[in-house]
Formats: C-alpha cells, sequence, structure tokens
C-alpha cells in the first residue's frame, strides 16, 4: 500500500487524450535527458508526463496554463528542483529519495506512484517552486569560460577582468581557484578540491597562464553561500542521480564561504552599462561571460544588453580589449553553444563566433576555436 495521506496511483482505461502543453513539454525534456545520457531525470520526466494529467490537480493547472514558453521559463527544471527539495528534506524519502540519491532505480509504478502522492501531499510547496526562476550555479561551464581565455590569450596574454551575467551565488567567480583540466591542458589551482575536466573534444587549446585582476557578477535574485538555506536551494536544482555534480557543487560552496565572491543585485544590461562606464585598465582585457542565463531575459533585456556591448565595443582599443563569452542554447535549443566576440578597435568588431560545441553542463567540450 502507498502512504494513506494521498490517494493511491491508478491508470484509467479509457481516460481522455492528454493535454497536450505540459505532456508534450515533459516528452521533450525526457527525449533530451535521454539523450544526453541522464536516464534518471529522463525516467522522472517520462513519469511525470504520464502522472500529471491524471493527478497533477493545481501543480498540473500551473504548467498547463503558464503564460510564458515552458521551455524557455524553466518549468520543467523548476517542478524538479521541488521534487528535490522535498527529497533532501526527507519529506519524500522513499522512492524519491532513492531516485535523486542515485540508489536502486524504482520502477516505473513505483515511481508514478509516488510522483502522485508527492503532487498531491506538497502542491502548495510544489507551486511555490513552480513561482521562482531557477538559481543555478553549475561550476563546470567555467570550462568554457576558461578555454575561451587561453584562447584569446594566443595572440598574446594580458591579464582579464571577468564580469559575469546571471552570477546567481557567485560560484562561477571563483574560478581562478579551481582545478580544470582541458584536454591536454591544465589551468588555474591545480589542488583545488574543485576539480572540473570535461571530456575534451576537437582541436587542442594553447597552454598558457591566466592573470585574472578583478572578478565581479551581478544576478536578479542572487544567493548566498553563506545561508544555509540557498545552499539548499541550489542543491535543489540538481537532476537526479547528479552525484558528481552535488560533490563539485558543495565543494565549491564551501570555497565560497572562506571566499565570497561578489555578486551585485540588479538588471544586467543597467550593470553592464555601469561597469562599462569605469575606467578600464592599459593592458587589461575586459571580459564578460554568462552561461544559461539568455533564455531567461526578455526579448527587450537582450537587446539592451546587446546595446550596452555595442557602445563599449566602439571605444575598445588594442591596450583596452572587449570579450563577450557566452554559453547558450542556440536558438532552436538543439544544441548548446559557446561563443566569442571580440572588439579590439582594430579588425575584431564584436563578431560572434562560434568556438564550441559542448554538453548542457559542460561535461563535453567540442572545441573548435577561433583559427
Amino acid at each position: 500500500m502507498f502512504p494513506n495521506s494521498g490517494p493511491a496511483f491508478r491508470r484509467e482505461p479509457g481516460a481522455a487524450a492528454e493535454p497536450a502543453r505540459a505532456v508534450r513539454q515533459l516528452r521533450i525534456e525526457a527525449a533530451k535527458a535521454h539523450g544526453f545520457g541522464k536516464p534518471r531525470a529522463a525516467a522522472l520526466m517520462a513519469a511525470l508526463a504520464r502522472v500529471l494529467p491524471q493527478t497533477g490537480g493545481p501543480v498540473f493547472g500551473r504548467i498547463e496554463d503558464w503564460p510564458g514558453d515552458l521551455a524557455s521559463d524553466g518549468v520543467i527544471f523548476r517542478l524538479n528542483a521541488g521534487l528535490h527539495a522535498l527529497a533532501l528534506a526527507g519529506r519524500e524519502a522513499g522512492v524519491l529519495g532513492a531516485l535523486y540519491r542515485g540508489g536502486a532505480m524504482p520502477s516505473s509504478f513505483a515511481l508514478e506512484a509516488a510522483l502522485a502522492h508527492a503532487l498531491d501531499v506538497h502542491a502548495e510547496e510544489l507551486l511555490g517552486w513552480l513561482a521562482h526562476p531557477t538559481q543555478t550555479n553549475e561550476v563546470a561551464r567555467v570550462a568554457g569560460l576558461v578555454a575561451a581565455l587561453l584562447e584569446l590569450s594566443r595572440a598574446g596574454p594580458l591579464p582579464c577582468e571577468v564580469l559575469e551575467l546571471g552570477a546567481s551565488a557567485g560560484l562561477n567567480l571563483n574560478f581562478p581557484r579551481y582545478a580544470l583540466r582541458l584536454g591536454a591542458v591544465r589551468a588555474c589551482a591545480d589542488t583545488s578540491t574543485v576539480r572540473i575536466e570535461p571530456e575534451w573534444r576537437g582541436a587542442s587549446l594553447p597552454a598558457g597562464t591566466l592573470a585574472v585582476t578583478a572578478a565581479r557578477g551581478v544576478d536578479l535574485h542572487p544567493l548566498d553561500p553563506g545561508q544555509a538555506t540557498d545552499r539548499e536551494r541550489l542543491a535543489a536544482y540538481l537532476w537526479p542521480g547528479e552525484s558528481a555534480r552535488a560533490a563539485r557543487l558543495a565543494a565549491a560552496l564551501r570555497m565560497a564561504q572562506d571566499v565570497p565572491p561578489r555578486v551585485d543585485t540588479g538588471l544586467a544590461s543597467a550593470w553592464l552599462l555601469q561597469r562599462f562606464a569605469e575606467p578600464q585598465p592599459e593592458g587589461v582585457r575586459r571580459v564578460v561571460f554568462h552561461s544559461m542565463m539568455l533564455q531567461y531575459a526578455s526579448a527587450d533585456e537582450r537587446a539592451a544588453i546587446d546595446h550596452a556591448f555595442a557602445l563599449a565595443g566602439a571605444r575598445a582599443e588594442p591596450a583596452r580589449p572587449l570579450a563577450r563569452v557566452s554559453v547558450e542554447w542556440r536558438a532552436d535549443r538543439a544544441a548548446v553553444e559557446l561563443r566569442i566576440a571580440q572588439w579590439d578597435g582594430g579588425a575584431n568588431r564584436g563578431e560572434s563566433r562560434l568556438a564550441a560545441l559542448c554538453h548542457p553542463y559542460c561535461e563535453w567540450i567540442d572545441w573548435r576555436g577561433l583559427a
């Protein structure tokens, strides 16, 4: 028997056709997870696609009536975080706990029953997770940033000032303290407890030493690594069975408590204009990095960010170059692209160039470079 605090789950023969919107998105996300080698996430979303229309109640209604785009708003990601938070807190420690911890894979029926129970008993809490934008800090994505910095240094090394948009808790800003291995190249702090080693494909990077003069970020709602509730929130955004990512996140959070990153609260476009108005030292490259944040920005905000780059790029000069490094979904969401744009007052005038294709969490990088 399932817990009697919620309804037992059963499939009704001849049930009405599945409402298209929520189910379609869950199936898309399940297929993507399967393609990226995440069987537990795929199983979770496939089970939700079967359960949600029948027993999801207000949670299903909220998703089905969502005013924006389910994919770009990360709605399924928000629901996963709410379910994971329940498992982490021990309030759904059985089947869901095993799924998220990486224990024995539950049967489809057991998983569907557990989800039906969670959707019923914890509906208000799950609605709360749906109401808030995602907050992720996947530190492995700094592999893309470091690769770009090494590539930019190929023509001549310069110390860098790094600015990050959508910095969340700022964990990426501590990248000089992480140990990275990018193919045959080792970078940053080799003995660090935060180790990042994506599967490297494609061209080789130039070896070199990175000098970072400053690192600062902005977020609309930054999280504080020093607060337990914020650390728990970040942990909840991991997909089921992601033990390596969970360990890396925990190590990065411990480091951030000792070395707090600087993250301002604000709108990215306005913040960029403020930073670009500040003097850029001669002989320093200013680099702006963002990863998986543009999908959450409005069209007006994306245009304002581009405008800020255009203004700053027009003032760039060889001794004070500007670069933009992005790890973002392609417009059709069929691939994640690492792109680099440069402004230097000379030949480089802001053309966005594809430097690599990569896994959404940079588990692999297919490097092409700028040659």
